[in-house]
C-alpha cells in the first residue's frame, strides 16, 4: 500500500498555471437577481444591488487556489470560500462554501478566456479582458425547469495585485 509518506510529489503543469488567472485582489459590483420576484417577462426586473471583494492565492504547491469572497446584497453578508484544483484525469473543479451553510460541488472548465462552471443548479460563466484585469461574470440557476439570471456583475482587479489574501 502507497501511503502519502511514501509517494513521490506531484508536478504541476500548465493545467495548474491556467488557473493563475484568478490569483490576486478584486472589485466587483453588480445585480443579485436571487431571492426576487423571477415571475414576470423580465427576470431580471427586481435586481438588488451586489458590491464584493474577492482575493484568490496558491495554497502551498501551488496545486490548488484558494479564493475569499466577501460579497455585501442589500446590506446582508453573502461570504463564500472556494477551492479550485485540476481533477486526477483531467478538467477542472470548484468547491464553495458559503456563510449560510451552503457547499456546492462544480465542475469547471475553459474556453480561451471564458471559464464555465457547471452544478446540478446553478451555473456561471467568467471571461477575463485580454489584459487579464477584468472579470465579467454571470451566474444562472435553475428554476422550475428553466436557467434564469442568478446574478451578473463585473469585478476589476484592484491595483497590480497577483495573488495573496
Amino acid at each position: 500500500m502507497t501511503t502519502a509518506a511514501n509517494r513521490a510529489p506531484q508536478a504541476g503543469g500548465p493545467s495548474h498555471q491556467a488557473l493563475a488567472v484568478f490569483l490576486g485582489a478584486w472589485r466587483a459590483e453588480g445585480t443579485s437577481f436571487g431571492g426576487t420576484d423571477q415571475s414576470g417577462p423580465d427576470p431580471r426586473a427586481n435586481g438588488i444591488p451586489w458590491v464584493s471583494t474577492h482575493a484568490a492565492r496558491w495554497h502551498t504547491g501551488e496545486f490548488f487556489l484558494i479564493q475569499d469572497e466577501r460579497a455585501r446584497l442589500a446590506g446582508m453578508p453573502f461570504d463564500t470560500i472556494s477551492i479550485m484544483g485540476v481533477e486526477p484525469g483531467g478538467g477542472y473543479f470548484a468547491r464553495t462554501f458559503e456563510n449560510h451553510g451552503f457547499y456546492r460541488h462544480y465542475a469547471l472548465a475553459v474556453t480561451d478566456r471564458t471559464w464555465m462552471l457547471t452544478g446540478e443548479t446553478e451555473r456561471a460563466r467568467t471571461t477575463f479582458s485580454l489584459d487579464g484585469a477584468i472579470q465579467t461574470i454571470a451566474w444562472e440557476w435553475l428554476r422550475d425547469g428553466k436557467w434564469l439570471p442568478l446574478c451578473d456583475r463585473v469585478a476589476s482587479r484592484v491595483g497590480n495585485s497577483s495573488g495573496g489574501i
